[in-house]
């Protein structure tokens, strides 16, 4: 007789939920008892099974409270929504007017994208959002991903991010505080302050977004990318890791802290493999001297910063000092050797005297130019008076410097 009643208990509270699209659907369950005296709520033991707008559920038992459409579940909790999302926990909350359930304890979820690992998740199936509190784990194939909280799209399957942000992966490692991820196109966006890390380099940034499949990615608002030696920053970085190339947009500035030597552009396109940066557009070199600023504009800069450092400048290459003045069609900064060198017709204007030569070289010792060489062919003129110049030539001149200020021409 208890088995007949225990079944008709069952097949009736079956029913009931069926007509209701929104009520909580018990689909088995080994044992079903009333609740303790004066509780509004039916015991479902062993190996229970429910159901609810697509969901289905699972635990060891349960309380089904039926006239507030509530389930509360226990151990071994496992949740199957439209075969594409499952959720582990120890222990649930679900309340079917609302849609919204928590998860606690041990909980995993997992589509075929990602997992997330945490304690705590607040689902909203309505509007198919999971949130996470208290720290949480995302990890996919190609990397793992920790932070203080987050929250989960099951349709556009989009996670975000709040809070103590690190992303690992074989490549590269991201701190930052506010991040979104695509686990679909695998594209991680960036909405604070966010640093990169890798073995080449470091790129900062406020807002930009990266592919860890393609390994693309393009950053804004006071961006960065730095080897430790120099400084690349731009209104907006393009960076191709695995092809080792960026280019820097508008507003660039390279920066060489050690060599003392700032760049300006608004073009920059940098070639990781061959230690190579070229600047274009409105090009500005900076030499930063005692006192004083040596400026080299030219269409375009090739910095190179392997075993020898230098810079490549043409054409149209202008110089520009307080006492000195000059121009050529290419010039070469042996960074390393502190050594400049102008060719292909260069002038220099010293004080009030022109100098040709087919080459020209500036030697420059702690900050300050300490000699000049000009060959083969060098010409001195200076003005005599209103119509009348002086002239000197040779075969090779050699030029001192005291103070940035010519001293005596050997010629």
């Amino acid at each position: 007789m208890k088995y007949i009643i225990y079944i008709l208990i069952l097949f009736l509270s079956i029913n009931s939920y069926s007509q209701s699209y929104k009520k909580i659907e018990l689909i088995f369950s080994e044992k079903l008892l009333n609740g303790p005296k004066d509780s509004d709520y039916w015991r479902c033991i062993g190996s229970v099974k429910f159901s609810h707008n697509n969901t289905l559920m699972s635990c060891d038992s349960s309380h089904h409270y039926i006239k507030e459409n509530k389930m509360i579940a226990f151990g071994n909790i496992n949740i199957n929504k439209g075969d594409s999302l499952l959720m582990n926990g120890e222990e649930l909350i679900y309340k079917g007017n609302e849609n919204t359930a928590y998860l606690l304890r041990n909980v995993i979820v997992e589509n075929k994208h990602t997992k997330l690992k945490t304690n705590k998740i607040h689902l909203n199936l309505e509007k198919n959002f999971i949130h996470y509190y208290g720290g949480g784990t995302i990890t996919d194939e190609n990397l793992v991903l920790t932070s203080d909280q987050g929250s989960y799209n099951t349709k556009s399957h989009i996670y975000f991010f709040k809070s103590n942000i690190e992303v690992k992966s074989k490549k590269y490692t991201v701190v930052t505080d506010t991040l979104n991820y695509n686990s679909v196109t695998k594209t991680t966006y960036f909405f604070g302050p966010s640093y990169i890390y890798s073995e080449n380099n470091t790129i900062y940034c406020e807002n930009g977004w990266y592919n860890t499949v393609t390994n693309i990615s393009q950053f804004q608002e006071n961006s960065y990318i730095t080897n430790g030696a120099e400084i690349i920053k731009g209104d907006s970085l393009f960076y191709n890791r695995n092809l080792g190339y960026g280019k820097a947009i508008n507003n660039i500035h390279i920066i060489d802290t050690s060599n003392k030597i700032l760049v300006n552009g608004h073009l920059a396109e940098y070639f990781e493999k061959e230690d190579k940066i070229e600047i274009t557009k409105k090009a500005l070199l900076n030499i930063l001297m005692d006192n004083d600023t040596l400026f080299i504009t030219a269409k375009k800069f090739i910095s190179f910063s392997g075993v020898k450092e230098y810079i490549i400048a043409s054409p149209e290459v202008m110089i520009y000092k307080k006492d000195i003045q000059g121009k050529c069609d290419s010039l070469y900064y042996n960074i390393s050797d502190s050594l400049i060198e102008l060719f292909d017709e260069p002038v220099l204007w010293v004080d009030d005297i022109q100098i040709t030569s087919d080459s020209i070289q500036i030697n420059i010792i702690n900050d300050k130019i300490n000699s000049m060489n000009f060959y083969p062919n060098p010409l001195i003129i200076s003005k005599a008076d209103t119509t009348h110049f002086n002239q000197i030539k040779g075969k090779y001149m050699h030029a001192l410097f005291e103070k940035n200020k010519l001293t005596k021409l050997n010629i």
